[in-house]
C-alpha cells in the first residue's frame, strides 16, 4: 500500500515537471484564427495543403505547422486555427494572402441567454436556484394573450400533484379541452366581454394563444427546460424560464394577432380578481392596458406580488406606464449576446454589422454581388439607379432609422435588389431585420458606412458579400444596457415616486411561440424575467410581503457591469443610465435572495398616502404628506425648495448581529444628511428608522448621487437620481410666474439690476411684492403670497393696502413710507420694504395670498453675450483691452446682409483698415454706398446656383433670406438700444465684437427659411476671396461641405475658420464640418425663458412657455372654452367633428396670457440644444467634434430692418466668431490653433452653481465631449488661458495622408490623427496601451508650475508623464505623454475623461474620449 502511494507521488511529480517544461516552451502560445477569404482550390485537401504551406513559411517547417494547426476551415471558406506566439501571429498577418489574424475568443451558446447572464444557470445552479428548488410549487399568474399548451416549454414530466391550495379552474373553449391543463399549466381562464369583435374573430375563444405573446412571456417566467432550440439557427441552446419548476396559471385578457393584441380594463381586472381567488403567488402583466391600479392594490394586499411592464415608448422621457407604487414596474435591458454579420468588400476589407435575417430555403449561400450607394433609398434616391441583383447601401440621415428601414427595404426589394446594408446612428432597431424574408440585410453604423461609401466611390466595380448572422455571447460584449424602446420616467401620475423600479433582460429574448421559438423584444419580455425571480424569492422567503420582495429586488440591483463600467442607456444619443431609465439598476437575482435589509410597507399605507382615492376598507385615514414619505426603497422629491426630511424604516433579514454604515452620494446641487449614520442590529433590535434630509442650499461634501447602507457583504441601495449610481431623485424646480415681468431674477442685494433706486432699509428689511395673478400657483409652483382686493376704484384699492399694512407696522405714516409700488389696476397688491418678521405677520392675514421677497431683474436682447460675461455696459478686461474688437475683420460667408439695419451703423468708426484689400461689389438693390466703415466689403457668388433661388433673391450682397444678417449682427453688430421681438427679449442688441468690421461673402441664396441654397463652388470662391481680402476670422453658418481644403488654406494664412456643427441632433455621429483645423460649434440654450401662464376655470394656474404675441386687433386675454382632441391628439382625424371655433383645444374653460421674458440664474443654463449635431465624427473619428458649444437657441438679432428670434448652430457659430475676434485683437500673434486651444481648454463643463451642463435629447442627459467638445465657451477665461496647444499648419497635411495638398511636397505620416497636438484626445480603437504626446506653450506668467489632474475614462487606465510641468524664461514649452491602457477586453462604447493642468490660478482642461475595441470595423448599432 505504501509502495503504491509512492508510485502515485512519483507519477504526479513527473507529470508536474512535464507540464512545467511544456508551459515554459509553449506558455506564450495562444489560439489564433487566420482568415484567408474564399477557397482558392476546389478540393479540400488542396485547401488544407495551402494552409500548411502558408504557416510553414512562418514556423519554418511542415512538422511545426502540423503540430500547431487545430482546425482547418476548408468548406465554406479558407482559414485555420493555430497555436501561435504573438510574434508569429504578427508575421503571419504580414503575408499578402492573409486577410486577418485574430485571437480566438471563448463563446458560449445559450438560449434565453438572459438567465445565464443574470447568474441563474440551471446546469450549475446558484444557491438561490437550489434552495428554492427552481421555484417549485410557486404559482405564477400570467395575464396576457393566452398560452400554447403543446409547447415543449410547458411539459409537466416530473411534476408532483397540483398544490392543494390551488382553487382555480380549467376553462374549456375553442381548441382547448380540460386535458390542455396539466401539472405545469394548472389553470386557465379567458375574458372576452367588451373585446372588439374583429379581434375575437381571428382568435380562439379559449385560453389558447393565437398571438404568441402570452406563450412567450409564460415560458420566459416559468418554462420547463428544453434542449436544442433556436430561431433559424440563431441563439441555439437550451430554453427555460427563470423559475422552471413553478406552476403557471393562464388568464387570457388580451386578444388578436397583432402585437400584444387588444384588451380592456375590464378583462384585466377580471383576471386579477380571479387570480386572487385562485391562489396565485405572483402576477405577471406584460401589458400596456391601464387598469387604474386598484385591482393590483387588492392583489398586493392579499400578498400577491404584481409585476408590470414599463411600456415601449422610450427613449422619450415622462412616458413610463403602470407606475403605481405597489407594483414592480420593469424596464428592458440588453444582454451580452449579439448577432454579428460579416460584410466582405471586394478589397477584402471585412466589416461586422448585425442582423437576424435568415437565408431562404433555396439560397445558394453568400456570394459577391455588385454594390451601389442608394443614399436614403427613397423612391427619388433610387430613381434611375439599376439595383437589380445588387447589394444596396442605404444611409439614414435626417430620418429616424426605425421609420426609414421598412421604406428602404421595400424599395430595394421592389427594384430587385439582392441585399441591403442599412446605415444608422447608434440606436437599437435590430428586430426589423427579422422582416427581411430571406434577403441578406445587415445594420451598420454611420462610421462603418463611411468606409463602405469610400470604397464604392473609389472603385470602378465595387462588390460586397453578406454572410449569414452568427450568435456570440460573453464578456466581450458591453452589457447590460437599457434598451432604446424602454419607457423612461419620471412618472406623470406619481412624480414623487421613482419609476421604473428595476430593469431586466427584454431585448431579443428567445422563448416559446406556439410550437416553435422566436426572438422578441419589449418590456413585455423583461416583465416575466422579474416575475420568475420573484417566484424564486417567494419560494425562498414565503413569509415576505410584496413590498419586502420588491425592496430586495430594488436595493440589490446593479448599476455597473461585471467590470465596474457604468450601465448605459440607449437613446438619442446614448447616455449613462439613471433612475428614470432603470430605477435602481439591472436586476441581480442572487443578491436579492440575501438583501441584508428590507424596506417593508403595510399595504394600508398606500391608501393613506393616496388621499383615500382607492378605498380597500370602510375606513381610511388619509395623510396630507407627499408620497415620498411612503417607506419605498427610493426617494423622489420633485419640488425641493426648502430643506425636507424623509423617514425610512429598515428591517434586518440577514445576520442577527449586524452593523450598517451609511454612504451618501448626493445629486448635484443638493446636500444630503442621514441620521443616524450607523444602524446597529441585534436580536432585540431588528428594525431601525433613519431620516434623510436633502437641502437645496448646499452641495454635498461627498461626491456622487446615491445612498447606501453598507456592511462588508451587504449593500442596500436606495435610488436618489443621477447617472453613475442609484440615487434618491431630488429635482430642484423653479417655475417662473407671469408677475416677473420681463426680467432676470437676481438676489436681494440688487445684483444684476436696481432696487427701485432705494437702499435697503435698516433692520434687514427687504422689498416684498405681491401679485394676484399668481394667487393659484402656490399649489403647483412655489408659495407665492399675495392677496385679492375687493374694491374697484384705484384710490380705494390703495387705501385698503395702507389699512392692511398699518395693522402690521403700527401707523399709517410707516405704511406710507414703506410702500414702493401699489398695484391697483389689473390686480391688487403692493411692493413694500419689510423685515422678515413683518413679512411673516402680513402673510398670516386671511385676504393675503402671498408675500415673497422681490427679485432683481435685468433686460437684455442677445442675452447670450451677458450670459457669457461680455456685458458692454460693464465691460470686462477682455472687452476693454480689445476696444470691443476694433479693427478686427470678420468675414461672414452666408446669405448676404441688410445694410440698413441699425446693427450695422458705422457712427464713430474710423477709416477702413489700410490692410483691407476687398471690394464692394454692386448689384441689384446694392450700390457702393451700401458699404461703409462697418460693412467694409461685400461680394456675391451665384454661378451654379439654382435659377429658382436666384429669381426670389437679390443678385447682389443684399440678404433676402435674413440668415446672413442675423449671423453678422450676432458676431459684430453695433450696439442698438430698445429692440425686441413683439415685446419679448426687450433690451439692447449687439454683437460679441461690436466694434469689429464686417466683410460679406454671399454664397447662399433663396428667400425661404433656413440658409438657402448654395454649392461647394460658391463657398470655396468666398473663402478664396476672403484670404485675399485680409479677413482675420471667417464665420460659416452653413451646411454646405467644401471638402475642407479651402478652410485649411485660410488657416495656413492665419485666418481662424469657424463652422456650424449643424442641426441633425440629438442623433449621434451626425456632426458636420469636422476638419481638425476649423472650430466646429455646437449650440446651447441660455438663461432666458418665456413663461406663459395658463389659467384654468378652477383658478389653477399652469406655467408653460411660448413665443406667441397677441395680434394687433386682439383684446386682452380672456377665458375661452377648452376642448380635447380624440386621444389628446390634434390631428385632422382627431378634430373631425369637434367644434373648435372660438375654443382653445384641450378642457372646459381656459385663459392663455401672452408670453413674457425672464432671464437669470434661476434658469438652469447652459444646456446643449436638442437640435445640435452630435459626435463622434464619421470622417475623423480620431478627433473630438464638435469643439465647443455656444448660445444658439432663441437668439434675437437683426433680420432685414427688424429683429427676430432664430435657433440653430448657425446662431452659435457667430458667437464663437465674435469671441475669436476679441481674442485676435488681444493676441494678434496667436495662430488659429492657439486661439482654438484657448477657447477649448478654458470652456465650462458646469454652470455657475457647479451643476453639470446637460444635453437635451431623448432623454436629456449630462453632456459629454460629443455633445459640446471642450464645454461651453467662456470668453473671459479664454483671454488668459495659461497654456496653449499650438499646431504648425503643415502638420495637418502630414496626419491626413497628404489628401489635402497645399504644397507640392508633403511628407505623410502613418500615425493616427490623435497624435496631432490638438487640445483633445480621441482614441476610437483602443485595444492595447497607446501613448500620445502633447506639447504646451506657456503664455501667462513666466515662472509657473502646473500639476496634472487626471479623470480617467471608465474602463481605461490613464497615466501622464511628467505629472508636473515647470516653466521659466528658458523653458516656455514642454512636451508630456499620456498613456491610455484598456482595463478590459471588450467591444465597447466611448467613455469620457479629461486631463487638466492647474497651477492654483488657472486650469487648462482637455477632453478625452476612448472606445475600447476587439475587432476593426465593428459597427456599433447599439
Amino acid at each position: 500500500m505504501e509502495f503504491h502511494y509512492c508510485q502515485q507521488r512519483l507519477a504526479s511529480v513527473l507529470l508536474l515537471c512535464f507540464w512545467m517544461l511544456f508551459i515554459r516552451a509553449h506558455g506564450s502560445r495562444k489560439l489564433y484564427i487566420t482568415y484567408l477569404g474564399d477557397r482558392k482550390h476546389a478540393h479540400t485537401d488542396d485547401v488544407v495543403a495551402s494552409h500548411h504551406d502558408t504557416l510553414s513559411s512562418v514556423l519554418g517547417s511542415k512538422e511545426e505547422s502540423l503540430s500547431s494547426i487545430i482546425y482547418n476551415y476548408k468548406h465554406g471558406f479558407s482559414g485555420f486555427a493555430a497555436m501561435l506566439t504573438e510574434e508569429q501571429a504578427e508575421q503571419l498577418a504580414e503575408l499578402p494572402e492573409v486577410i486577418s489574424v485574430q485571437r480566438s475568443r471563448r463563446y458560449k451558446t445559450t438560449t434565453t441567454r438572459s438567465w445565464d447572464f443574470l447568474g441563474l444557470n440551471y446546469q450549475n445552479p446558484s444557491e438561490l436556484l437550489r434552495r428554492s428548488n427552481y421555484g417549485e410549487d410557486i404559482i405564477i399568474g400570467v395575464v396576457d394573450t393566452g398560452i400554447w399548451p403543446e409547447s415543449r416549454s410547458f411539459r409537466d414530466e416530473g411534476y408532483g400533484p397540483v398544490p392543494a391550495r390551488w382553487k382555480g379552474v380549467c376553462q374549456v373553449g375553442e381548441g382547448w379541452g380540460s386535458n390542455n391543463c396539466s401539472r405545469k399549466i394548472i389553470g386557465a381562464r379567458f375574458y372576452h366581454a367588451g373585446v372588439d369583435e374583429d379581434d375575437l374573430k381571428i382568435d380562439y375563444l379559449s385560453p389558447r394563444d393565437v398571438n404568441g405573446h402570452g406563450t412567450h412571456t409564460a415560458s420566459t417566467a416559468a418554462g420547463s427546460v428544453v434542449e436544442a432550440v433556436s430561431f433559424h439557427g440563431l441563439a441555439a441552446g437550451t430554453a427555460r424560464g427563470g423559475a422552471p419548476r413553478a406552476r403557471i396559471a393562464v388568464y387570457k385578457s388580451v386578444w388578436g394577432r397583432g402585437g400584444a393584441g387588444s384588451g380592456n380594463s375590464a378583462t384585466v381586472l377580471a383576471a386579477i380578481d380571479d387570480a386572487m381567488h385562485d391562489g396565485v403567488d405572483v402576477l405577471s402583466l406584460s401589458l400596456e392596458v391601464q387598469e387604474n391600479s386598484f385591482g393590483a392594490l387588492h392583489a398586493v394586499q392579499k400578498g400577491i406580488t404584481v409585476v408590470y411592464a414599463a411600456g415601449n415608448s422610450g427613449p422619450v422621457p415622462q412616458v413610463v406606464g403602470n407606475t403605481a407604487p405597489w407594483v414592480i414596474t420593469v424596464a428592458a435591458s440588453k444582454i451580452d449576446r449579439s448577432f454579428p454579420t460579416v460584410i466582405t468588400l471586394g478589397d477584402k476589407t471585412q466589416i461586422v454589422g448585425q442582423s437576424m435575417y435568415s437565408e431562404g430555403k433555396n439560397s445558394s449561400g453568400s456570394t459577391f454581388k455588385l454594390l451601389v450607394d442608394g443614399g436614403l433609398c427613397t423612391d427619388n434616391d433610387l430613381n434611375g439607379t439599376d439595383i437589380k441583383g445588387r447589394v444596396v447601401l442605404c444611409t439614414s440621415l435626417g430620418i429616424p432609422p426605425l421609420m426609414l428601414f421598412p421604406v428602404a427595404l421595400k424599395n430595394v426589394l421592389d427594384a430587385g435588389g439582392s441585399g441591403l446594408i442599412f446605415a444608422q446612428y447608434t440606436t437599437d432597431i435590430l428586430d426589423v431585420t427579422k422582416n427581411c424574408n430571406g434577403t441578406a440585410c445587415v445594420l451598420v453604423d454611420l462610421d462603418t458606412a463611411q468606409l463602405i461609401s469610400s470604397y464604392i466611390s473609389g472603385t470602378s466595380s465595387p462588390v460586397a458579400k453578406i454572410e449569414p448572422p452568427r450568435t456570440v455571447t460573453g464578456e466581450g460584449i458591453l452589457a447590460p444596457k437599457v434598451a432604446a424602446f424602454s419607457s423612461r420616467g419620471p412618472s406623470v401620475d406619481y412624480p414623487d415616486i421613482i419609476k421604473p423600479d428595476v430593469a431586466a433582460p427584454g431585448s431579443n429574448i428567445l422563448a416559446a411561440v406556439k410550437d416553435g421559438y422566436k426572438l422578441e423584444s419589449g418590456t413585455s419580455m423583461a416583465t416575466p424575467h422579474v416575475a420568475g425571480i420573484v417566484a424564486l424569492l417567494k419560494a425562498l422567503h414565503p413569509d415576505w410581503s410584496p413590498a419586502a420582495i420588491k425592496s430586495a429586488v430594488v436595493t440589490t440591483a446593479s448599476v455597473t457591469d461585471e467590470r465596474g463600467m457604468p450601465i448605459l442607456a440607449e437613446g438619442v444619443p446614448r447616455k449613462i443610465a439613471d433612475p428614470f431609465d432603470y430605477g435602481s439598476g439591472n436586476i441581480n437575482p442572487n443578491r436579492a435572495a440575501d438583501p441584508g435589509l428590507i424596506y417593508d410597507i403595510d399595504p394600508t399605507d398606500y391608501n393613506k398616502f393616496f388621499a383615500c382615492t382607492i378605498k380597500t376598507s370602510a375606513s381610511c385615514n388619509a395623510t396630507m404628506l407627499p408620497r415620498y414619505h411612503l417607506n419605498l426603497p427610493s426617494i423622489a422629491v420633485p419640488d425641493l425648495r426648502d430643506p425636507t426630511t424623509v423617514s425610512r424604516t429598515v428591517r434586518n433579514v440577514g445576520e442577527v448581529n449586524a452593523v450598517y454604515h451609511a454612504e451618501i452620494q448626493c445629486p448635484p446641487g443638493v446636500k444630503m444628511v442621514v441620521e443616524p449614520s450607523v444602524l446597529v442590529f441585534d436580536a432585540a433590535n431588528k428594525v431601525h428608522t433613519f431620516k434623510h434630509s436633502p437641502n437645496v442650499r448646499e452641495n454635498c461634501k461627498i461626491r456622487g448621487k446615491s445612498e447606501r447602507e453598507k456592511r462588508s457583504e451587504h449593500r442596500v441601495f436606495v435610488p436618489v437620481e443621477e447617472d453613475k449610481s442609484r440615487s434618491v431623485l431630488v429635482r430642484i424646480t423653479f417655475l417662473h410666474s407671469p408677475s416677473i415681468g420681463t426680467a432676470a431674477e437676481g438676489d436681494e442685494t440688487g445684483r444684476g439690476g436696481t432696487n427701485s433706486g432705494r437702499p435697503a432699509a435698516s433692520g434687514g428689511r427687504r422689498l416684498v411684492s405681491s401679485d394676484s395673478t399668481l394667487s393659484h400657483l402656490k399649489q403647483k409652483i412655489k408659495p407665492f403670497y399675495h392677496f385679492k382686493g375687493k374694491s374697484t376704484h384705484p384710490d380705494d384699492v390703495i387705501a385698503s393696502h395702507h389699512d392692511m399694512l398699518t395693522t402690521v407696522l403700527g401707523s399709517k405714516e410707516d405704511s406710507l413710507a414703506s410702500i414702493i409700488h401699489n398695484y391697483k389696476h389689473g390686480f391688487s397688491g403692493f411692493a413694500v420694504m419689510l423685515t422678515e418678521d413683518q413679512a411673516k405677520q402680513l402673510a398670516e392675514f386671511p385676504e393675503v395670498l402671498s408675500v415673497e421677497p422681490s427679485k432683481t431683474y435685468t433686460t437684455a436682447t442677445t442675452r447670450s453675450w451677458d450670459m457669457l460675461g461680455l456685458n458692454y455696459r460693464m465691460p470686462t478686461e477682455l472687452l476693454q483691452r480689445t476696444n470691443y474688437g476694433e479693427e478686427i475683420i470678420i468675414g461672414i460667408v452666408d446669405t448676404g446682409i441688410w445694410p440698413e439695419s441699425r446693427s450695422f451703423s458705422d457712427e464713430g468708426y474710423g477709416p477702413v483698415p489700410a490692410r483691407w484689400k476687398g471690394v464692394c461689389q454692386v448689384g441689384e438693390g446694392w450700390g457702393s454706398n451700401n458699404c461703409s466703415r462697418k460693412i467694409i466689403g461685400a461680394r456675391f457668388y451665384h454661378a451654379g446656383v439654382d435659377e429658382d433661388d436666384l429669381k426670389i433673391d437679390y443678385l447682389s450682397p443684399r440678404d433676402a433670406n435674413g440668415h446672413g444678417t442675423h449671423t453678422a449682427s450676432t458676431a459684430a453688430g453695433s450696439v442698438v438700444e430698445a429692440v425686441s421681438f413683439h415685446g419679448l427679449g426687450e433690451g439692447a442688441a449687439r454683437g460679441g465684437a461690436p466694434r469689429a468690421r464686417i466683410a460679406v461673402y454671399k454664397s447662399m441664396w433663396g428667400s425661404g427659411s433656413g440658409a438657402g441654397s448654395g454649392s461647394t463652388a460658391t463657398v470655396l470662391a468666398a473663402i478664396d476671396d476672403a484670404i485675399h481680402d485680409g479677413v482675420d476670422v471667417l464665420s460659416l453658418s452653413l451646411g454646405t461641405l467644401e471638402n475642407s481644403f479651402g478652410a485649411q488654406h485660410a488657416v495656413q494664412k492665419g485666418i481662424t475658420v469657424v463652422y456650424a456643427a449643424m442641426n441633425l441632433g440629438p442623433a449621434p455621429q451626425v456632426v458636420q464640418n469636422t476638419a481638425p483645423w476649423v472650430i466646429t460649434v455646437a449650440a446651447s440654450k441660455i438663461d432666458r425663458s418665456f413663461p406663459t401662464v395658463i389659467t384654468l376655470g378652477d383658478k389653477r394656474q399652469i406655467v408653460g412657455q411660448s413665443l406667441y404675441s397677441q395680434g394687433k386687433n386682439s383684446s386682452l386675454s380672456g377665458f375661452r372654452r377648452l376642448v380635447v382632441g380624440v386621444g389628446g391628439r390634434c390631428t385632422e382625424d382627431a378634430l373631425n367633428g369637434t367644434d373648435v371655433k372660438g375654443s382653445i383645444v384641450l378642457s372646459p374653460i381656459v385663459k392663455i396670457d401672452p408670453a413674457r421674458t425672464v432671464t437669470g440664474n434661476e434658469i438652469m443654463a447652459p444646456k446643449v440644444a436638442d437640435f445640435s449635431s452630435r459626435g463622434p465624427s464619421t470622417d475623423y473619428p480620431e478627433i473630438i467634434k464638435p469643439d465647443i458649444a455656444a448660445p444658439g437657441f432663441n437668439i434675437l438679432a437683426a433680420v432685414k430692418g427688424t429683429y427676430a428670434f432664430a435657433s440653430g448652430t448657425s446662431m452659435a457659430t457667430p458667437h464663437v466668431a465674435g469671441v475669436v475676434a476679441l481674442l485676435k485683437a488681444l493676441h494678434p500673434s496667436w495662430s488659429p490653433a492657439a486661439l482654438k486651444s484657448a477657447i477649448v481648454t478654458t470652456a465650462s463643463v458646469t454652470d455657475e452653481r457647479g451643476m453639470p451642463i446637460l444635453a437635451e435629447g431623448l432623454p436629456r442627459k449630462i453632456a459629454d465631449p460629443f455633445d459640446y467638445g471642450g464645454g461651453h465657451i467662456n470668453p473671459n477665461r479664454a483671454a488668459d488661458p495659461g497654456l496653449i496647444y499650438d499646431i504648425d499648419p503643415s502638420d495637418y497635411n502630414k496626419f491626413f495622408g497628404c489628401t489635402v495638398k497645399p504644397y507640392v511636397r508633403c511628407n505623410a505620416t502613418s500615425l493616427p490623427g490623435y497624435y496631432l497636438n490638438l487640445p483633445s484626445i480621441s482614441v476610437p480603437d483602443l485595444r492595447y496601451p497607446v501613448v500620445v504626446s502633447r506639447t504646451v506653450t506657456n503664455v501667462a506668467e513666466v515662472d509657473a508650475v502646473y500639476h496634472a489632474a487626471i479623470e480617467s475614462p471608465p474602463g481605461v487606465k490613464m497615466d501622464v508623464e511628467p505629472p508636473v510641468l515647470v516653466f521659466n524664461a528658458a523653458n516656455k514649452v514642454h512636451t508630456f505623454q499620456v498613456k491610455l491602457s484598456p482595463l478590459w477586453k471588450l467591444q465597447g462604447d466611448y467613455t469620457f475623461g479629461s486631463l487638466t493642468w492647474h497651477n492654483g490660478q488657472k486650469t487648462v482642461r482637455i477632453p478625452i474620449a476612448v472606445r475600447i475595441t476587439i475587432q476593426d470595423f465593428y459597427a456599433d448599432i447599439a
